[in-house]
């Protein structure tokens, strides 16, 4: 089954699987003409890493006119729609299910901001990564063997993207599709970590007031058992401890 027509439904897609989505203007009526029918996603990476490759995307080189692909991934994870139209990222090549030489009219190319070796992909990032090619692949029903690296697809030597396992990629990108056994994503984890941050941490406070009145003065981090000085150096336990020595001492009937 394709899917036919442009993709005008990128940035709704992305952001119903929980990701950050930011949409450039225009870009429902950018690209060099309509797709044909959608057959999968081809992934890259930008080969330069900064903050502002996106541009280079957008808006072409001087041997190739822009746009480049319809998404730029960034490495905090958030997705930049730049065109709903064909894009000039695929080049010369095949892939099984897909017209040879000519992917251009039938796949949606993601640039993943990279320098390029493969060293510096954030998790956050691969985590959008995957999610992002789910979602698309999930809405034109295809599943993750239509999920293809640049480099798998090229017979022009590309190598994008560098340091990735497409054979692990496309496994969590099934994972994905099928919604089992999925990792959780960055904003699950960080929800997690807000939650332990703001209800948890008060708890660990209280939890520390109370191994100080225990223990002694000054052992709230410490975990020691100093004592108090009112105590004659003694901990509350040792202290109670003592008291009821007392008591029985003087209940005890002399004779």
């Amino acid at each position: 089954m394709s899917w036919t027509g442009d993709p005008v439904w990128l940035a709704d897609v992305l952001r119903a699987a929980g990701l950050v989505v930011i949409e450039h203007e225009g870009w429902r009526d950018r690209g060099h003409g309509d797709f044909r029918d959608l057959r999968g996603v081809l992934c890259h990476h930008t080969a330069g890493g900064s903050a502002n490759d996106w541009r280079i995307v957008q808006n072409g080189r001087v041997d190739l006119p822009g746009p480049l692909a319809q998404l730029v991934l960034e490495r905090d994870g958030t997705y930049r729609v730049i065109a709903a139209g064909v894009c000039w990222h695929a080049g010369r090549g095949s892939w099984p299910g897909w017209p040879t030489n000519n992917a251009n009219y039938h796949v949606i190319g993601i640039e993943a901001v990279s320098r390029g070796d493969g060293t510096d992909w954030t998790p956050a990032q691969l985590d959008a990564y995957k999610r992002g090619c789910a979602a698309i692949l999930a809405r034109i029903g295809r599943d993750a063997e239509d999920c293809v690296a640049h480099r798998e697809y090229s017979h022009e030597g590309k190598i994008d993207p560098a340091g990735i396992d497409m054979d692990e990629f496309r496994r969590d990108v099934q994972a994905f599709i099928d919604r089992e056994d999925a990792p959780m994503s960055a904003a699950e984890v960080r929800q997690i970590q807000d939650f332990i941050t703001t209800f948890c941490g008060p708890i660990g406070s209280d939890v520390k007031d109370i191994r100080e009145q225990l223990c002694g003065s000054g052992q709230r981090d410490a975990g020691m058992f100093a004592g108090w000085e009112q105590l004659d150096g003694m901990t509350v336990v040792d202290a109670l401890a003592d008291i009821l020595d007392r008591l029985k001492a003087l209940e005890t009937p002399r004779n």
